[in-house]
């Protein structure tokens, strides 16, 4: 009972010192800590160990310093008996060198009889003694982000995203993220925040293949699945150990002796899901039309108004989010790539796997007729860059040996001064693919 106490009274404490007025702090400690405390007038104190009253004014100064509404993060809070020890972490402006990391360590004692700080020592480290925002907890592996996301403190993960903290690493131990980390504690509103902030939906560990959504399953969020299916979560993964989501479903239904409500009601927002996913590709007939090849049917529907922006829901499938002009220029369907273009259809329309447009989709597969189409598009960004490697069309049409793709690019003037994520220039897949004396190669080469 006194640790629950304690726990209370210094969270309070803590909490107040993030607040606009002093006075919930005060109310927390013994008069004898706070009277008379003196307040740093300017400047940020030097590292340090204080104490008493010191420790208050100190605590209270850096408050003032800090960067915009920046609030601390309570990294660590541990407590044993009377006794307490917190970690926090906060952004304060350190005069024209901006804002620096500060890393506190707080040691408090707590009548838990009259629920009153009666003893405070307070340690700062800055420099290379500080935590910033990516930093990680030894033992956990975890950064203040995921640390933050877990315990469900969307106040503290607004901040350190706004501070630059990384929202897509991963920790140290199970390969998880920080969206991984407010789905397992059940925080509705942080995992909202992280996919707003963008969030790798469909993020997946290294060690058990575990997705977001998965894990939603897995600690029996039922609200938390509900929104992550909504935000178009992949179904049709599989986990590093063989289970599915229906699979870990089943298996869940029958290891858990209680809870099976919650996991009733998750089973129904994936049957909700797969229903709606049903539906959609039912009615996505300008999809239908073009997956098919049937350009008469292309042609009916687009007169008739079809969206040429519809997207295919994200079956874990080829086509997963895919606009009917990424699916043409794959295919090689050009009359078809020619029809949407012509009735207003994104020439610039990007994918989510590998973050390709219809550009990379034609040279890719050595669709040359298709890809002179694209290049003559009105607003056609002949140098867009794919996410998984960094590569332009010119790029994939080299790396595929798609001669007379890349001459149709660098007729149009594509970029050659690009290079991929691994550093490759074009000329550099030309030498390797083509040898470094052919034509091509050659001619990107600037020699004749």
């Amino acid at each position: 009972m006194t640790d629950d106490i304690v726990r209370v009274v210094v969270s309070e404490m803590l909490t107040a010192l993030n607040g606009p007025s002093a006075r919930p702090l005060y109310e927390r400690m013994h008069p004898a800590l706070h009277r008379e405390a003196t307040v740093p007038a300017a400047g940020l104190p030097a590292d340090g160990v204080y104490s008493g009253r010191d420790a208050l004014g100190v605590a209270l100064a850096l408050r003032r310093a800090r960067v915009g509404s920046s609030a601390a993060v309570i990294r660590v809070l541990d407590v044993s008996g009377a006794r307490a020890r917190a970690e926090l972490d906060i952004t304060v402006r350190a005069g024209r060198d901006g804002p620096t990391h500060l890393h506190e360590v707080h040691e408090l004692t707590v009548d838990s009889r009259f629920r009153q700080v009666t003893g405070w020592t307070l340690r700062v480290q800055r420099s290379g003694a500080t935590r910033p925002p990516g930093d990680r907890d030894e033992e956990s592996g975890l950064t203040p982000l995921m640390s933050a996301a877990g315990r469900g403190d969307l106040e503290a993960v607004r901040e350190l995203l706004d501070s630059g903290a990384d929202i897509h690493t991963m920790d140290t131990r199970g390969g998880g993220t920080a969206l991984h980390k407010a789905v397992q504690g059940g925080h509705i509103d942080v995992v909202r925040l992280l996919l707003d902030r963008g969030a790798f939906l469909d993020a997946t560990t290294p060690t058990t293949g575990h997705t977001p959504l998965l894990d939603a399953f897995w600690y029996k969020h039922a609200d938390v699945a509900e929104l992550l299916l909504e935000r178009g979560a992949g179904i049709n993964l599989t986990t590093h150990y063989g289970f599915s989501m229906r699979d870990h479903i089943d298996y869940a239904l029958k290891a858990n002796a209680l809870g099976d409500e919650k996991l009733r009601r998750a089973e129904e927002a994936l049957n909700r899901r797969l229903a709606e996913d049903e539906r959609k590709v039912a009615e996505q007939k300008l999809m239908a039309a073009t997956v098919a090849g049937d350009v008469a049917e292309v042609r009916a529907l687009l007169a008739a108004g079809a969206d040429t922006e519809e997207r295919s829901p994200v079956l874990n499938g080829f086509n997963d989010w895919h606009t009917p002009l990424l699916v043409a220029a794959r295919d090689g369907h050009r009359e078809i790539v020619e029809e949407l273009i012509a009735a207003g259809a994104d020439v610039n329309a990007v994918e989510p796997t590998f973050g390709a447009v219809p550009l990379h989709k034609a040279v890719y597969n050595g669709h040359a007729d298709i890809t002179a189409v694209l290049v003559r598009a009105p607003g056609a960004d002949i140098d867009f860059r794919g996410a998984t490697n960094g590569y332009t069309p010119l790029h994939d049409a080299l790396w595929h040996g798609h001669e007379e793709c890349a001459r149709v690019l660098i007729d149009a003037g594509a970029r050659q001064d690009l290079r991929g994520h691994e550093g490759a220039l074009p000329v550099d897949i030309a030498a390797d693919v083509f040898g470094p004396e052919h034509e091509l190669t050659r001619l990107l080469a600037g020699k004749r």
